[in-house]
C-alpha cells in the first residue's frame, strides 16, 4: 500500500470567454511574435504554461485590456470568482523616450512600417542602445525587472497559469498588432509616426 495522500483532480470551470486563436505556434508566424512565445517560455515553467495555453484555448480569460503599461486580465479557475491578473511593463527613463522617439523620428521608413502593421527590426536596437527592452526579459536596476506579474490567485510559482493565459492572448493581440508592444513602454502612435 502506497503512503503517497492523493490530492482530488481539480478542473476549472466552464467559461466562454476570450480563446486563443493559434494554440501553437504557426510557421507563418511574424518574427516579433516568435520573439514573444520565446519570451512566454522563457518565464513559464512547462507545466504552468501548458496549463495556462489549456485555460486561453478553452475561454477561461473572461477579460483582457490594455491601460498604458500595464495588462489586465480576469481568469477563471476552479473557484467560483475570477482571479485578477496584472502584467506591468517598465518605461524607459524620460531621457532614453525622448532619445527612442527621435531615432523613430529620423527614419520615416520605420514609421510607415508601423503603420502598415508590421515592426520593424530596428526598433529593437534602438530600445537598445538606450538601455532599454522593447520585449521584456530584462533587468532595470538589481532585483528589478522589466515586467512584472501579479495574480489573486494562491499559487506559489509567479508566473502562474492565469498569468501564462494572459499572456499567450497578449501575445496574440502583439502578433495581430506590433504597435502594442511600443505602447506598452510608453509611445504613441502619433509621437514615433509623426
Amino acid at each position: 500500500m502506497s503512503s503517497k495522500k492523493r490530492y482530488p483532480q481539480r478542473f476549472p470551470r466552464s467559461a466562454s470567454g476570450i480563446r486563443l486563436q493559434s494554440p501553437r505556434r504557426a510557421a507563418d508566424r511574424s518574427w516579433w511574435a516568435e520573439r514573444w512565445a520565446d519570451f512566454v517560455e522563457s518565464a513559464c515553467i512547462p507545466v504552468r504554461l501548458g496549463m495556462g495555453r489549456r485555460y486561453a484555448s478553452s475561454g477561461q480569460a473572461l477579460s483582457i485590456s490594455i491601460d498604458g503599461s500595464s495588462v489586465d486580465a480576469e481568469v477563471l479557475g476552479v473557484r467560483p470568482d475570477p482571479y485578477r491578473v496584472k502584467i506591468s511593463f517598465a518605461r524607459p527613463s524620460a531621457a532614453a523616450h525622448r532619445k527612442i522617439a527621435a531615432a523613430f523620428a529620423a527614419k520615416p521608413i520605420l514609421a510607415a512600417r508601423l503603420l502598415a502593421g508590421e515592426m520593424p527590426m530596428e526598433a529593437e536596437e534602438i530600445f537598445r542602445r538606450e538601455k532599454s527592452f522593447l520585449f521584456p526579459g530584462g533587468k532595470v536596476a538589481p532585483g528589478k525587472y522589466d515586467v512584472v506579474f501579479s495574480c489573486s490567485c494562491p499559487d506559489w510559482c509567479n508566473p502562474c497559469k492565469h498569468v501564462a493565459a494572459a499572456m499567450l492572448l497578449l501575445g496574440e493581440e502583439i502578433a495581430r498588432r506590433p504597435m502594442t508592444l511600443l505602447e506598452l513602454r510608453g509611445f504613441a502612435v502619433k509621437e514615433l509616426t509623426a
